[in-house]
């Protein structure tokens, strides 16, 4: 059946038709990714809790016995009625590539499959099989722009009966976005917190919800440390989109280089282990990861040198001002570009 827009997919999920059952969502935001999957599943009319009409496989469980995937697609509903197959975590897996398009050529009649994936590139076999399989439909999920993000705000306010002056959406626009599903948890926290009121004050939105635009600001800087080049892109334009200064990213940028620097001092001149080194910053658990990895790969004269390149970028931003985000994007991917060069490097040793 081909693909939708980004711009589509959401009208899409609101009224969503069947005819190829086969749905592929993928994107890099995965919380966007798993809303979406959930408003199909709920619209299909299968009742999720029941083990006889639904079920939920792994992609890499799949891989090894994709068998399974066209035994239930085939399935008749022990009580009759449409029956519902989710896939979590798929990815550039063959297996599934290859039963997608199998599928998608010879539709199951009785059931729904709904395929979760992270951000796949155009030539993905995967996304490759949706796309040209009539019978399936790849449904690309990207992050929030401003628009989406102020349709979210609104389902949630109209639910609440709440209302919401324009100062105060700036307020709360500007802390959200990282992440759908963070963003309308925080959303729904706040609405629960005016419970009673009929407005929202620019007070509530100080008071209870948290920057989620701040942890953006985290995966763009760990991406172009720990060299990430393609994710990079994606992660500066839905900080840009949201509102986030340029500046903003520059700043991050030198702050986590300069723990960087302090952290492998530590490891170069003083023998402590690179996981040891992280630890003492008593990280949040989801960069800890990304910091390690950052370690092991900037030595101290590699990160002397990206720091006079960050303050040189920074410094020619505040004196043209119309090419800020260009200094920025260009300085962050050289970055993620000599991050990338010396784990290709310690790959090549390490073979």
């Amino acid at each position: 059946m081909g693909q939708k827009k980004a711009g589509e997919v959401e009208g899409f999920v609101a009224r969503p038709d069947y005819a190829a059952p086969v749905l592929l969502l993928y994107g890099p935001d995965a919380g966007l990714v798993s809303e979406r999957a959930e408003r199909l599943a709920a619209a299909s009319g299968v009742d999720a809790t029941d083990p006889f009409a639904a079920v939920l496989l792994v992609a890499d469980e799949l891989e090894k016995d994709v068998g399974r995937l066209f035994d239930e697609a085939r399935t008749v509903s022990l009580f009759g009625g449409r029956r519902l197959i989710r896939i979590k975590g798929a990815g550039n897996g063959k297996s599934l590539a290859d039963a997608v398009a199998e599928l998608g050529a010879a539709p199951p009649q009785d059931a729904v499959v709904i395929i979760e994936a992270g951000d796949l590139k155009k030539s993905s076999a995967l996304r490759v099989s949706a796309e040209r399989a009539r019978g399936a439909l790849a449904l690309p999920c990207y992050q929030d722009e401003a628009r989406a993000l102020d349709q979210m705000i609104d389902e949630e306010l109209r639910l609440a009966g709440l209302t919401l002056p324009r100062e105060a959406r700036d307020l709360l626009r500007s802390r959200l976005g990282a992440n759908r599903m963070a963003s309308r948890g925080e959303v729904r926290k706040l609405c629960l917190y005016c419970y009673g009121q009929s407005e929202i004050g620019e007070a509530d939105i100080l008071e209870i919800v948290g920057d989620v635009s701040a942890e953006a600001l985290d995966e763009a800087v760990d991406a172009a440390a720990t060299g990430e080049v393609r994710k990079l892109p994606h992660h500066v334009d839905r900080l840009v989109s949201g509102g986030t200064q340029p500046f903003l990213l520059l700043q991050s940028l030198l702050r986590h280089l300069q723990a960087l620097q302090a952290m492998r001092n530590e490891v170069e001149r003083h023998g402590e282990t690179v996981a040891r080194a992280v630890e003492r910053r008593r990280p949040h658990f989801r960069r800890k990861g990304a910091l390690e990895a950052a370690l092991q790969l900037w030595t101290l004269d590699a990160l002397a040198q990206a720091l006079l390149q960050v303050e040189a970028a920074i410094l020619l931003s505040r004196k043209e001002s119309g090419l800020a985000e260009t200094v920025v994007r260009q300085t962050l991917v050289a970055i993620a570009v000599s991050a990338a060069r010396r784990r290709s490097r310690g790959a090549r040793r390490a073979g």
